[in-house]
C-alpha cells in the first residue's frame, strides 16, 4: 500500500489468527528474511531507517537471542510493546535499546504510551553503520536510576585476556605477570566482590581459568607464579575477543552481568591482530563489556582504540619494561570508573555475516553539543567541579568545524548563552571559554524555560546548528535542583526538534522531573555529589555517541508491525 487510506483500511478488518504456541523468534527470523528486503519494498539501500514495532502479550516458546542479535546486526530498530503475560527480560532482549521497550498492564491501556511510542517513531533515524554491522555502543540497563554506592563500585567480573605469542616472548613473561600481579593484589578478590577470568591466546584461545573458578586472592596469586606461554607466530586477537565474550563474560562461567555487576576485559598484547578485530570488537561493546586495552613493542595503536570502550582506556608503551608505568592509570578506572549497570543474557557472537547488508555509514558523525548548566546558588560551590569536568570531557571530543562543535548556556530564572555552536572552532578555544566560566546570579530554577530557550535559540542554523545537514543535537543538562517551573511541554518540543537530552543531577536535583526530560530514562545520570562526577565521564561520552539518531518529523522510514495473533 502506498496511502494512509489503504492501510487503515486493512487495519480495520484484520482478525485474530489464534494459536495456542508462540513462537516469537521465528517470526523475527521471518520478518528479516522476507519483509525488510527490497523486493518487498525495503529503501534500505537508500539509507531509509527500518524500524520493527512488536507487540506481544506472552513469553516466546522458542529462542529469540539469535534472531534478535541478528536483527540487530542488520540495523532494524525493533520497539517491543509487551502487555499481559509478557516477559520483560525477552523484551529487552528483543528491542535495539531498552528506551524502545513499552510495557503496559493490559492493552486498553495502549494509549497511554502513544504519544511516547510515536516520539520515537517520528524522530528515531538509522544508527551508524561500519563494515555492515550497526556500531552501536548499547548498555543494557537497569529498570532504575542508581547512584554510585561503595558497594556498586567494588563488585566487579574482570577477565584478562594475554597474548602469549612470539610477539611478547617468554622473556617478557616476567614482566606481564607482575603487571597482573599487581594488579589483582590492589582488588578486593572474593566471590561476591572482585571475580577474576584469565584467558591466553596467540592464533588461538585458551582458558586458563573461569571467573568461578578461584574466590581467593592467594589461589589466584599462586596460579600466575606458574603461568608460561606457549609461543606462537600468530595472533588472532579478533577471534581471541570473540572467545572471552561468547565463553566468558557468561552466566555459567561465573558472570554476574544479570545482576548488574560491571563486565571487564583487560587485554595485553605486543602485536598487531592477523584477523578482524571490528565485529568482535562492535559486539563486546554491545554487550557493554568495557575493554581495556595494553600495547608494547609492534601492538597497533589504532587497533588498540578500536577494541577499547573508549579511546581514553588504550594505553601503548615502547616495551613490556614500562607497562609499571601504565599501572596507575589503568587501575584507577578499573577500580572506580562507574560503569552501566547492565542485564545480559549469555551473548550470542554472529560470526556470519548478516542477512541483509547494510548500507555502509561513515562512523565519524559531526555533533553539535549543548552544555546547559544551571547557576542557582543551589550549585554553589559545585560550579567549579562542574566547570573541571566540562574541560575533561571536551578534551576527549574531536572538536573542529566539521567535527564536534560545542556551545554552553548557563540558567537560573533565566538563561545565558556564553557562546554559541559557531563561536569556536578549535578545541583550545573552547577550554580557554569555558576556563573562563563563572557562575550566574539568581535565586529561582527554571529548568522548563532554559530547556525553550536552547531549543528556539542556540539549536538553530544562524546559532551554528548543523542538523539540516546530518549532525546529531545533543544537550547535556547538568542541575543541582528541582525546577520551580513546568519542564513537561518543554522536554517534549526538545524531543521533536530532533534533539537528544542527557540529564546529570546531584545535590536536589529531582531524577522523576529529569527522566521526563530525556528521551530514555537509561540518560539520567545521577549522584549524590558532583565531586563524583569524573566516575560518570566515560558513561556520558558512551551516551553522547548515541544508541540512535534523531531527526526531524517527516523523513522516510520502513517501518514494520510484527503483531501476536495468540
Amino acid at each position: 500500500y502506498s496511502s494512509e487510506d489503504e492501510i487503515r483500511s486493512h487495519v480495520e478488518g484484520l482478525r485474530l489468527r489464534g494459536g495456542t504456541s508462540l513462537n516469537t523468534g521465528a517470526a523475527l527470523d521471518s520478518v528479516l528474511r522476507y519483509h525488510f528486503t527490497k523486493s518487498a519494498g525495503s529503501r534500505k539501500e537508500d539509507g531509509v531507517p527500518q524500524i520493527l514495532v512488536l507487540i506481544t502479550s506472552g513469553r516466546s516458546r522458542d529462542d529469540v537471542r539469535l534472531p534478535a542479535n541478528a536483527l540487530k546486526q542488520a540495523a532494524t530498530m525493533t520497539f517491543v510493546i509487551g502487555s499481559m503475560n509478557a516477559d520483560s527480560v525477552q523484551m529487552k532482549e528483543i528491542a535495539m535499546d531498552p528506551g524502545l521497550v513499552f510495557n503496559v498492564q493490559e492493552f486498553n491501556l495502549l494509549p497511554d504510551i502513544q504519544e511516547q511510542v510515536m516520539t520515537s517513531l517520528s524522530t528515531l533515524a538509522a544508527p551508524a553503520v561500519t563494515h555492515g554491522k550497526p556500531t552501536v555502543n548499547a548498555e543494557r540497563p537497569t529498570d532504575t536510576i542508581t547512584v554510585v554506592t561503595s558497594d556498586a563500585q567494588d563488585k566487579r567480573d574482570i577477565v584478562f585476556l594475554i597474548d602469549e605469542s612470539d610477539y611478547v616472548g617468554s622473556s617478557n613473561l616476567p614482566l606481564v605477570r607482575d603487571f597482573i600481579t599487581r594488579i589483582i593484589e590492589n582488588l578486593d578478590i572474593g566471590s561476591d566482590r572482585v571475580r577474576v577470568g584469565l584467558v591466553l591466546y596467540s592464533n588461538i584461545a585458551e582458558t586458563e581459568f573461569y571467573l568461578n573458578t578461584y574466590s581467593r586472592k592467594d589461589d589466584l596469586l599462586s596460579l600466575l607464579r606458574s603461568l608460561r606461554f606457549k609461543g606462537g607466530t600468530t595472533l588472532n586477537t579478533g577471534k581471541a575477543l570473540d572467545f572471552v565474550l561468547r565463553y566468558h563474560f557468561t552466566r555459567s562461567a561465573g558472570s554476574r552481568g544479570e545482576e548488574g555487576v560491571p563486565q571487564l576485559l583487560v587485554l595485553i598484547t605486543g602485536g598487531r591482530s592477523g584477523d578482524d578485530i571490528t565485529a568482535s570488537a562492535d559486539a563486546l561493546k554491545r554487550a557493554a563489556v568495557i575493554t581495556f586495552t595494553v600495547g608494547a613493542r609492534n601492538a597497533d595503536p589504532a587497533q588498540l582504540k578500536e577494541m577499547a570502550f573508549e579511546p581514553r582506556l588504550a594505553f601503548n608503551v615502547r616495551d613490556f619494561y614500562s607497562l609499571s608505568d601504565t599501572l596507575e592509570k589503568v587501575m584507577t578506572p578499573l577500580q572506580r570508573q562507574r560503569v552501566p549497570n547492565v542485564i545480559i543474557d549469555e551473548p550470542e557472537v554472529l560470526t556470519g555475516e548478516p542477512t541483509v547488508t547494510s548500507t555502509e555509514v561513515s562512523a565519524v558523525r559531526k555533533r553539535d553539543i549543548v552544555f546547559l548548566i544551571d547557576g542557582s546558588p543551589g550549585m554553589g560551590k559545585s560550579f567549579l567541579q562542574i566547570r573541571n569536568f566540562l574541560n575533561k570531557v571536551i578534551q576527549e571530543l574531536d572538536i573542529g568545524p566539521d567535527k564536534d562543535q560545542i556551545a554552553v548556556v548557563q540558567y537560573s530564572h533565566d538563561p545565558k548563552t556564553e557562546f554559541e555552536l559557531n563561536t569556536y572552532t578549535s578545541k583550545d578555544e573552547v577550554l580557554a571559554a569555558t576556563t573562563q566560566l563563572r557562575r550566574k546570579t539568581g535565586r529561582v530554577l527554571n529548568t522548563g524555560a532554559a530547556l525553550n530557550y536552547v531549543t528556539k535559540n542556540v539549536f538553530i542554523t544562524s546559532a551554528g546548528s548543523r542538523r539540516d545537514t546530518g549532525a546529531t543535537q545533543i544537550l547535556v543538562l547538568i542541575t543541582a535542583g528541582k525546577s520551580r517551573d513546568d519542564v513537561g511541554q518543554a522536554a517534549f518540543a526538545v524531543k521533536r526538534a530532533g534533539i537528544v537530552p542527557i540529564a546529570i543531577g546531584a545535590k536536589g536535583a529531582d531524577t522523576s522531573e529529569l527522566q521526563k526530560i530525556v528521551h530514555d530514562p537509561t540518560f539520567v545520570l545521577t549522584m549524590r555529589d558532583f565531586r563524583d562526577l569524573s566516575t560518570i565521564q566515560l558513561e556520558l561520552l558512551s551516551k553522547m555517541k548515541a544508541v540512535f539518531i534523531f531527526e526531524q518529523a517527516g523523513v522516510k522510514r520502513d517501518i514494520v508491525f510484527l503483531v501476536d495473533g495468540s
